[in-house]
């Protein structure tokens, strides 16, 4: 199981871009639960960056 790949494929899906073959290879790179869990680790560092960027934004 390849980090860097499931990363890849989580980032391409919150972009909503992607090849057909490659969503459709999705099942064969690993389990369902680590994306969930990557997906949700990115969306984390996400919104913490956008709290850290509107805090900076008013704080000045």
């Amino acid at each position: 199981m390849n980090i860097l790949l499931q990363i890849k494929t989580v980032l391409w899906s919150f972009l909503g871009v992607g090849r057909r073959k490659d969503m459709a290879q999705i099942h064969e790179r690993g389990s369902p639960i680590v994306l969930v869990v990557v997906a949700f680790g990115l969306l984390l560092v996400f919104v913490g960056g956008l709290a850290l960027l509107a805090h900076s934004a008013t704080a000045g």
